[in-house]
């Protein structure tokens, strides 16, 4: 796919002066337009704080380097250039300036996404995995997808100016999973390391079940909650939990790891209720939607399998409930897709432990939900560094802010 990205010149620099007070205007313009819209210059300054002259240098500046663009839709006549009434131009963040990855490496799939700067998804790549595989096949399907994805982006390691991945198990402060018995030879890998490595990209790594929470805080069902618990019922049991809208890793990176409580057995409760399905499907999805029908139809023994699940999901889930005094709950994975016949079932039995219940629903994001939190997590971390870096004189968006704090190495 050929990219439509303007591509800022390398040789491009904000200028020569390198006082604080005028890095400290290039921010101010740059944050004002960074929140979205466009806006004049009359406007720029008025939110900024600053001079009108000062305000249209740093707007030549960022110009010139390709942080910002003029609008498509210059047209405002109350602020006039002339006096025939001209409309004044307007500008406004150019998104393209620059772009983060996405990555959720599981036990069944690869899923990279390709963000700008807005959070839009330019490009993605999917590739499966055999559960089976070794960690050294995993990681090169990996770099596989990331180099196509960026391909479809048009797009070189070089443009991006960090990555996030999320994968299963307890990640460790280090970045590197800690614990992983899901998946062969897991345990101990650095993906962060492998990816600066391998592409020169800054990279963080997180437990997939937080980014999942995260993700639904953002572009799902938690958009006005705080404190969530996401909760995934799928090829595995996993919960991930957000504490005033943060990921919740805790001291080891276990935090609301549920499947490590050993009084609990939630490691094949899944695999207990597909054992129900008509028919035995080895297609999981067919399997779960089989047995909700079944249950639905006046079947007693898929409907006590499904109050049997429901019974020890929220066993699990009642201490993390009444310890954070939670918001919301979310239910992910396959099972989701049954919607409101899992969702009441969980409602009821959580409403019984607490006399404050978080409200019960479903995840709407499918299973985009781990790489989109990874994207988010990715522009946290561009915007902080865009906004403690930025300095006149340093060259392009690919060459100075983000780029330069985040150490390649």
């Amino acid at each position: 796919m050929t990219s439509s990205k303007v591509r800022p010149s390398t040789s491009t620099q904000l200028g020569g002066d390198t006082s604080a007070l005028r890095t400290l205007n290039l921010r101010s313009v740059l944050r004002v337009l960074y929140g979205g819209g466009s806006h004049t210059i009359a406007s720029i300054a008025a939110a900024a704080g600053i001079s009108r002259p000062t305000t249209t240098q740093a707007i030549s500046d960022l110009l010139a380097a390709g942080w910002i663009q003029t609008a498509d839709q210059a047209i405002d006549k109350v602020e006039k250039k002339d006096g025939r009434g001209r409309p004044a131009q307007r500008f406004e963040f150019r998104p393209g300036a620059g772009h983060v990855l996405g990555v959720d490496i599981g036990g069944h799939k690869v899923l990279v996404l390709v963000s700008d700067l807005s959070g839009e998804i330019v490009a993605e790549r999917r590739e499966s995995l055999r559960p089976t595989s070794p960690r050294s096949r995993r990681l090169t399907i990996m770099n596989e997808a990331i180099n196509e994805a960026l391909e479809a982006a048009g797009l070189s390691a070089a443009d991006i100016l960090c990555a996030a991945i999320a994968t299963p198990g307890v990640v460790g402060p280090d970045g590197k999973v800690a614990h992983a018995p899901a998946i062969p030879e897991w345990a101990g890998v650095d993906l962060g390391g492998h990816v600066r490595n391998r592409f020169g990209i800054p990279t963080q790594v997180f437990n997939d079940m937080r980014m999942a929470a995260l993700a639904e805080h953002w572009k799902g069902v938690a958009r006005d909650a705080s404190d969530v618990v996401y909760v995934h019922v799928g090829r595995r049991m996993g919960t991930g939990l957000l504490v005033a809208g943060r990921p919740h890793a805790g001291r080891h990176g276990a935090a609301a790891e549920i499947g490590l409580w050993r009084g609990l057995p939630w490691a094949h409760a899944y695999e207990r209720l597909l054992d129900l399905a008509p028919g035995r499907s080895t297609d999981q999805e067919d399997a779960i939607q089989a047995i909700f029908e079944a249950a639905k139809a006046g079947d007693a023994a898929a409907q006590a399998g499904i109050d049997g699940f429901a019974d020890l999901l929220v066993a699990g889930l009642a201490p993390v409930m009444v310890t954070i005094d939670l918001e919301l709950v979310i239910i992910g994975g396959g099972i989701s897709a049954a919607g409101e016949a899992i969702r009441e079932p969980v409602r009821v039995r959580v409403e019984r432990e607490t006399d404050f219940p978080p409200k019960v629903v479903c995840s709407v994001l499918g299973d985009h939900s781990s790489a989109i939190g990874a994207v988010r997590c990715a522009l946290d971390v561009a915007e902080e560094r865009l906004f403690a870096e930025l300095k006149p004189g340093q060259g392009t968006p690919a060459q100075q802010g983000v780029g330069v704090a985040l150490s390649r190495g």
